[in-house]
């Protein structure tokens, strides 16, 4: 073989080598990409898997308050005892609470899916708020676990959303009764960072937590307590997203057989040891609600409300709680507003906002052009920002969702036309 042939076979090599390592190349990222794939697909199988076992866990989270609902509203028609029918309306005003928060946390995560969520700030008497969520869990907790949180010796006032604060609170000790069988439940906070920072968190006894599980311990759907039909995969989700939503951060510490400690850490702006400047009492508690009215006086020194609303049971609601405050007139749906505004002349009205005939936003729209100094506040269970937006665009003064306090709609009235 001459020098010339030799030099035709090694880049002849050269070329084969060359194309063998592109081929080789091609191979590994065909081989990466599969690999992916594969990870996708169980991924995929896996909160397929997840959003199944979401939805039987759903089922029975539903189903449970509701049932408790309905038998002791059946049996407390049968009671004799004064006391035998406030304790059956502690149990069914507990239940009813477990359930609209339940649907809470299923419309904040549409709500968050959605982008938007929004944070609502109020000054909050930190001690007062702590102290309802312990109210919140009492009929919640078995005898066998002590839940406690130490009162600060000085008042605490945030400025903070208390309904988001309190909802985090409520699927962190809602958690912690899944682990804990017998023990404690602690809850509380504490200022850090000279007082730039406040630190809430919630300690149990219980079971722990396995390390490799902690990874997707704030991820919604893949939870290990759905997987092991302990609970919905939501809450801890939804705490994450709140909180990271105020401005701060959660964490997790857990150990087997000994306990898991959550905590999260918000700015805190406020103040320490002041005056109080809450108003809040015992009535506003979401547990037991006692309504003190005065006997009805002469109707004709009654002021008048219009309740526009087709569904007979909210009207009924809404008639035992006003019927000795104010004089009621009924109208079933938008036409009957408009008219009954024109003829009877009230001097507010409650305006539902989905209801036949003509919905409650073009009755407010007629009724605002004929007059538009009479008060007309929505009251509806489309309860979204956009909802609310439109029923102010439409001219309603003010908007309650549905299920309202009983307190807020009075105080509401009140505000507009006195009592």
């Amino acid at each position: 073989m001459n020098q010339d042939d030799y030099e035709v076979l090694l880049q002849k090599f050269a070329d084969v080598s060359y194309r063998l390592s592109l081929a080789n190349a091609k191979l590994e990222e065909a081989n990466k990409k599969l690999k992916e794939y594969e990870e996708k697909a169980l991924q995929a199988e896996k909160a397929s898997k997840m959003k199944s076992l979401f939805l039987a866990n759903m089922s029975h989270e539903i189903r449970t308050p509701l049932n408790a609902i309905e038998g002791f509203s059946r049996v407390m028609v049968e009671t004799e005892t004064l006391q035998e029918r406030m304790n059956y309306m502690e149990i069914i005003e507990s239940n009813n609470h477990r359930l609209l928060s339940l649907v809470n946390e299923i419309l904040d995560l549409s709500r968050v899916e959605a982008g938007e969520i929004s944070i609502k700030k109020s000054n909050v008497d930190l001690n007062n708020m702590m102290a309802d969520i312990k109210q919140l869990f009492k009929f919640r907790c078995p005898d066998t676990i002590h839940l406690k949180w130490d009162k600060p010796s000085v008042q605490v006032m945030m400025s903070t959303d208390e309904d988001k604060l309190t909802q985090v609170f409520s699927n962190l000790i809602s958690n912690s009764l899944k682990h804990t069988v017998k023990g404690t439940i602690e809850y509380g906070y504490r200022l850090v960072d000279n007082h730039a920072s406040i630190q809430f968190f919630v300690s149990d006894t219980g079971s722990g937590i396995e390390s490799k599980f902690l990874g997707d311990i704030f991820n919604a759907y893949v939870s290990k307590d759905a997987e092991q039909n302990k609970g919905y995969g939501l809450g801890l989700a939804l705490c994450k997203i709140i909180v990271e939503k105020m401005g701060g951060h959660i964490e997790v510490e857990s150990h087997i057989n000994v306990g898991t400690t959550f905590t999260f850490t918000l700015p805190f702006h406020g103040s320490v040891g002041g005056v109080s400047t809450s108003n809040r009492s015992a009535a506003s508690s979401p547990m037991m609600r006692t309504l003190r009215v005065s006997t009805r006086g002469d109707d004709n020194q009654l002021k008048t409300v219009l309740v526009a609303e087709d569904e007979e049971s909210n009207y009924e609601l809404v008639r035992i709680v006003l019927q000795k405050r104010y004089n009621l007139l009924h109208a079933h749906n938008g036409i009957e507003a408009v008219t009954m505004n024109e003829e009877e002349h009230p001097d507010l009205i409650l305006m539902d906002i989905r209801m036949p005939e003509m919905n409650g936003l073009d009755a407010t729209r007629i009724i605002k052009e004929v007059n538009n100094k009479t008060p007309v506040i929505a009251l509806s269970a489309y309860a979204f920002d956009e909802n609310i937006r439109e029923a102010k665009a439409a001219g309603c003064d003010e908007f309650l969702a549905k299920p309202f306090r009983v307190e807020d709609l009075i105080e509401t009235i009140a505000r507009y036309i006195g009592e």
